[in-house]
């Protein structure tokens, strides 16, 4: 398991719009940072997960980066 607070940036980026399919890895919204965009919560099965993540999260319309906040990975 490997988990990511992630900063989406984008000044007109809707936290609905966040709220996507993803394969092995699962999104909580945990709030607006004025100014900066959004900030989430991403939990992911392998570190590709989350990389597969981050790809989608880079498409949603308004993001104009991606800022990883710290990270996270849990042994077996």
């Amino acid at each position: 398991m490997i988990e990511s607070l992630v900063l989406i940036e984008g000044k007109n980026v809707h936290e609905d719009a966040l709220r996507i399919s993803l394969g092995n890895a699962k999104q909580l919204v945990i709030g607006k940072a004025p100014g900066f965009g959004v900030i989430l919560h991403i939990a992911a099965t392998t570190s590709a997960d989350l990389s597969n993540a981050l790809h989608d999260f880079a498409k949603v319309k308004g993001v104009t980066g991606l800022v990883t906040l710290a990270l996270r990975t849990a042994g077996n």
